[in-house]
């Protein structure tokens, strides 16, 4: 009886092991695609032509003065 404990205790570290692992890897394939993703250069915006974008969103009421504020504070922010 008490054998067939440790034979349980034991199949269950494996599996708290092998889930361990599991974990490790997904983390490491994560940090490569994180660091892989950063080396990418981003083109470079151009607030002045979003700033007159979203100027012209607003003059024709397509947004309201409060989305256009918004959009601007989030564009300058950036």
């Amino acid at each position: 009886m008490i054998n067939l404990i440790y034979i349980l205790i034991f199949l269950i570290l494996i599996f708290v092991v092998t889930l361990g692992f599991k974990a490790v890897s997904y983390g490491i394939q994560a940090k490569q695609k994180n660091r892989v993703s950063k080396n990418i250069k981003f083109k470079k915006k151009n607030i002045t032509n979003d700033l007159l974008k979203i100027n012209n969103l607003y003059k024709t009421g397509a947004i309201t003065k409060k989305e256009f504020q918004k959009a601007k504070k989030k564009i300058l922010n950036n």
